[in-house]
């Protein structure tokens, strides 16, 4: 019977001691989400890369007497390469800036007959809002401005004209930004993004043979884009 009560007091002592040892471990014990993915106290640096598709939206400018020239009528669309490159204040806020390369799409009927390129830059400040920093599926949207420019260059015009370059320029008033990260790490996510813009061009300029010209538009109008695409977040974060 003594042997029997004592068996009872170490197995309940055992009991205790592994109760104590959980909940001395608990605190330390990784966040929901795949590999520890939760960033309850956690800041730095964000960098982002996106590639996606550009479809233009309303009018380019406005001349007199005539029909606006759509945006679409100067570029059909372009495959847009974007970089974000800011800083995570908390896990939920998200401030920096943006710079985007994208190759335009000539439309048939700006260059029949003749070798076109054309390209689109946009550059600004962005701010992202993260939902649910924490799990696997981190919804978000974030608003920012900028300032874009739209460069096209001729060639092959004949043996008398070597080539012909216009661009015009201005600003991005805002856009608005909806996005899906899929988190495979806590540093690492990927996943769908959508953008809406809204600019103007405010200024033109051309060059032939090396004499340039430049001028403000008179009748501005105003023009969006609808960008879409996937984008890749790496946050390099910082106890």
């Amino acid at each position: 019977m003594a042997m029997k009560r004592r068996a009872e007091s170490a197995l309940v002592v055992a009991v205790l001691l592994m109760g104590r040892a959980a909940f001395a471990q608990e605190p330390n014990m990784p966040a929901t989400g795949p590999a520890g993915s939760g960033q309850s106290e956690l800041s730095g640096i964000e960098l982002g890369v996106r590639v996606g598709y550009g479809l233009p939206l309303g009018n380019a400018y406005g001349v007199a007497g005539l029909p606006n020239a759509k945006l679409s009528d100067l570029i059909g669309g372009m495959i847009p390469f974007w970089a974000d490159v800011g800083y995570r204040i908390d896990p939920n806020w998200y401030v920096g800036g943006f710079f985007q390369f994208s190759i335009g799409l000539v439309p048939s009927s700006l260059c029949s007959g003749i070798g076109c390129s054309e390209n689109e830059l946009r550059f600004g400040l962005n701010v992202h809002y993260h939902f649910l920093p924490a799990g696997t599926f981190d919804p978000w949207v974030g608003i920012g401005a900028g300032y874009e420019i739209l460069n096209i260059s001729a060639s092959n015009l004949g043996v008398s004209v070597s080539g012909v370059s216009a661009s015009t320029n201005g600003w991005e008033f805002g856009n608005a930004q909806l996005g899906l990260d899929y988190k495979f790490s806590p540093e690492f996510g990927v996943g769908p993004f959508v953008t809406f813009t809204v600019a103007q061009f405010a200024n033109a300029s051309a060059s032939v043979q090396g004499i340039s010209v430049s001028q403000s538009i008179a009748n501005k109008t105003i023009h969006e884009w609808l960008i879409f695409g996937l984008r890749g977040v790496f946050d390099l974060t910082l106890d």
